[in-house]
């Protein structure tokens, strides 16, 4: 048994070699494949949050802008968010959306949609905390193809019944050709 299972393995290893010296050497090269640019991306922001109110009394429409401090450099942060109250207060609020990412220069963005949840604070009703999973989904200049996720973990303060400030910070990735 114990020489079968070398007969094999020796078999196995002259194939393999065969294989290997028989493909022609373009389809080994670098240059057949897409290019591709992935990084890690970190940031964390300051956001103000105007609600406005929509026909369905459980719906607002949320618009946000802010500013970013990433891995990626500086950004301006705007969207437009959907967030569904729950009919009682112990379940979460559903927020989707999309927001764009511009370059403090203007010559990129970055695109992205918005999904998640957010909890009110226990210790205080005016006061949620958020966790989001964004999608990249393309955008200008540099980031044309752009593509990735994150999770994106927020701090919501209400300061009146149809505004907010919010702090988050976002872990992820983007991958983009060149």
């Amino acid at each position: 048994m114990k020489i079968i299972r070398q007969l094999n393995r020796s078999i196995l290893r002259v194939v393999c070699a065969a294989m290997i010296l028989t493909i022609p050497t373009a389809l080994l090269t670098a240059d057949d494949h897409p290019e591709l640019n992935a990084a890690a991306v970190k940031a964390n922001a300051g956001v103000t949050a105007v609600l406005t109110p929509t026909s369905d009394p459980a719906v607002a429409k949320v618009t946000i802008t802010g500013v970013i401090q990433s891995s990626l450099g500086t950004w301006l942060d705007s969207g437009e968010l959907e967030a569904r109250f729950p009919p009682t207060p112990d379940q979460p609020v559903i927020v989707n959306g999309t927001a764009t990412w511009t370059s403090l220069d203007g010559a990129n963005t970055l695109k992205l949609t918005v999904a998640g949840t957010a909890i009110p604070d226990p210790a205080s009703p005016a006061f949620y905390n958020a966790n989001y999973q964004i999608t990249f989904t393309g955008g200008t200049g540099a980031y044309a193809s752009a593509r990735g996720q994150a999770e994106l973990n927020e701090v919501v303060m209400f300061t009146s019944a149809a505004t907010a400030t919010t702090t988050w910070n976002l872990k992820g990735f983007v991958i983009k050709k060149p």
